[in-house]
């Protein structure tokens, strides 16, 4: 269900975007309808009898001109429908946040429906335009430009806030809607834009192969028709991939120097293939092809130089609740709009009005979708193999990020992927960035609090030999640059992290019972009282007195599931493996005395490494840098060929 434009002045902006059975197939993202509006899942078309209506307030449909119109010239704005039948066609308006009112959502809530009166996008809700139109396979354009304070319909509308929708009720008979888009004209003088998404891969080859079908595809089918020139690599760093031949398709053999370096190599080839600008991509992310014409439209559109374009995520296991729509990096990593119900269009409105307010200077993108213009980095990716890379990214260049409602990702969430390993590269960036970043020196005493944070949750979790790989993290970020370089690609560093891990790493254990009580959050004030406890680190025969929990894969990085546990069991997703991790007091204060020493170092030092580490930053992250690696990588694996 999408338009398609040659060179004819018009640009697509949005479509009108229908579910993706192997993507997101829950239509309550994509539209709300009363009993009588039936979808096609296979085609695409919506009908409709006389009186049903069908709305499209919703997250992935939505025209969010707090984006459009203040980020993007928007000219010429136009709505154009292909259909038949006759239908009444409102489009509607809303600027003002809905209070919080109404319950949070849950995976139980049901399907909501366009007549419910509670069920609003806003809580204001104004008419821009109301007409009986015919609809017909040719297309019924609805000009927008005037009603939204542009000079003339084809003039350019002037920066505001609020969230468009549309609203279709059928009248005298049967209504179908095969299509839609909201259109606008390119600018009389454009610059051109030279896309290419550079995915990092590693030995994911039927995830990476179905990602090289979907994006060739596109290519093929609409290459020509979204006005730039778009194009994919991919940089195979576990050089295992063999994909079909495509003009528009490169792969690129990278040695394995992690999602950072992977990355660095995807926009060294960028520049060396006179690319303006290029998308991040990870080879787990799936995503509609419609966040590509939607990401290509606002670059060609944007105001500033430095436009950029940060994709949400999904995940994959909870796929109507937004996991991160950017986030800002605060001490810790903030993910913006966590557990937003997308079925619910009071939720979806709040966040997209939020969404389009200016971004403060700590706001960055995850490199699950991230386009930016090339001309706009003063550094590339810092070494940090994995984890944090893309927070440094975006904190050292001056982009202008902007999500867009329906850029978005499906996969695997972080919770999903957290291990005593990941933790231990989260430490590592957690202070590398406060270190090095000026606006986010938080001076020697509180960088050294939030250090320890990391430590006394790892030990109130009873997963000492995390906190073990994080004092080896605080000692690893105290040996200044010097490790990183020596470390780009972990390959020394990561076996002597992964060998402390012995009772926390997953295995075989009896299945998941699915008669065991659903753990409950015992509300703020336990939690306080086992903080100060040490949940029961300071408390005398806690082995005896304490509880044993178990705890889905989804509650694995909280606290609260493991309040007053002296035994805690893990499953992952499956229900199959897990681990079981017990108190143990002598390891729990081994940790912590340790940290106690490594804190006075850390104070005692702080100024001398913060030095060090702005003076390795800025060689680090250099292109020269990571050239050096690339050819370093590549003389080694000849040698290694000729052996």
């Amino acid at each position: 269900m999408s338009e398609t434009f040659g060179n004819d002045g018009w640009i697509v902006i949005q479509n009108l975007t229908m579910p993706d059975p192997d993507i997101c197939p829950d239509d309550s993202l994509f539209m709300r309808r009363d009993a009588g509006v039936f979808f096609d899942p296979t085609s695409g078309r919506i009908g409709m009898g006389a009186g049903s209506t069908v709305t499209f307030d919703t997250y992935f449909n939505l025209f969010n001109l707090g984006v459009w119109a203040a980020r993007t010239q928007l000219l010429g704005l136009t709505l154009k429908l292909h259909g038949e039948g006759r239908a009444l066609v409102r489009i509607l308006r809303g600027k003002v946040e809905r209070e919080k009112d109404m319950p949070r959502g849950s995976q139980f809530v049901p399907r909501l429906v366009s007549p419910d009166p509670d069920a609003r996008l806003t809580r204001d809700r104004a008419l821009v335009f109301e007409a009986e139109l015919e609809l017909v396979p040719e297309g019924a354009e609805i000009a927008l430009g005037r009603l939204l304070g542009a000079q003339s319909d084809e003039g350019e509308v002037p920066p505001q806030s609020g969230l468009l929708y549309l609203e279709i009720t059928g009248r005298d008979g049967p209504v179908a809607l095969d299509s839609g888009a909201w259109l606008g004209r390119a600018p009389a003088v454009e610059e051109p834009v030279r896309l290419v998404m550079s995915v990092t891969s590693f030995r994911r080859e039927a995830e990476t192969a179905a990602t090289a079908q979907r994006i060739t595809e596109f290519i093929d089918a609409e290459g020509a028709a979204i006005g730039i020139r778009f194009d994919l690599q991919i940089v195979d760093n576990g050089q295992t991939l063999d994909l079909p031949a495509h003009p528009r398709l490169r792969v690129i053999p990278n040695a394995n120097l992690g999602g950072a370096g992977g990355f660095a190599r995807g926009l060294a080839e960028a520049r060396k293939g006179d690319y303006t600008h290029v998308l991040f991509c990870d080879d787990d992310a799936s995503f509609m092809v419609e966040s590509l014409r939607r990401t290509a439209a606002f670059l060609r559109l944007a105001r500033k130089p430095n436009a950029a374009v940060a994709g949400a995520m999904i995940s994959a296991g909870k796929p109507w609740a937004m996991w991160e729509n950017g986030a800002v990096f605060d001490r810790i990593c903030l993910p913006q709009f966590v557990d937003t119900d997308l079925r619910l269009p009071h939720e979806v409105g709040r966040m997209e009005l939020k969404t389009a307010r200016p971004k403060p200077t700590n706001f960055y993108a995850g490199w699950w979708y991230f386009a930016f213009p090339i001309a706009a980095v003063q550094h590339d990716p810092f070494p940090f193999f994995v984890r944090g890379d893309d927070i440094s990214f975006s904190l050292a260049n001056d982009f202008d990020i902007s999500p867009i409602n329906g850029v978005v990702s499906f996969q695997e969430d972080f919770s999903a992927k957290e291990s005593a390993f990941t933790l231990y590269l989260d430490l590592r960036n957690h202070l590398h960035h406060h270190l090095v970043q000026p606006g986010l020196d938080i001076g020697p005493w509180r960088s050294a609090r939030l250090a320890l944070r990391f430590l006394n949750k790892s030990i109130a979790r009873m997963h000492y030999e995390t906190a073990e790989a994080q004092l080896e993290a605080w000692k690893d970020v105290m040996k200044g640059p010097a490790f990183f370089e020596d470390n780009v690609d972990m390959s020394k560093r990561r076996p002597e992290i992964l060998a402390l891990i012995q009772a926390e790493a997953w295995r075989e254990i009896s299945p998941f019972a699915s008669d065991v009580p659903e753990l409950r959050d015992p509300g703020m004030l336990v939690g306080r009282i086992m903080r100060l406890l040490l949940n029961g680190h300071i408390i005398p025969l806690w082995r005896v007195i304490g509880r044993s929990v178990t705890v889905p894969i989804v509650r694995r990085s909280l606290l609260w599931p493991t309040w007053g546990a002296k035994q805690a069991t893990y499953y992952d997703v499956t229900g199959t493996l897990g681990y079981t991790v017990h108190h143990s007091k002598r390891r729990g204060w081994s940790v912590m005395l340790r940290a106690g020493w490594l804190t006075l170092r850390w104070l005692r030092d702080y100024r001398s490494i913060q030095k060090a580490h702005r003076e390795g930053y800025e060689r680090l992250t250099s292109p020269a840098f990571w050239q050096s690696q690339f050819d370093r990588a590549e003389a080694d694996g000849q040698a290694e060929e000729r052996r």
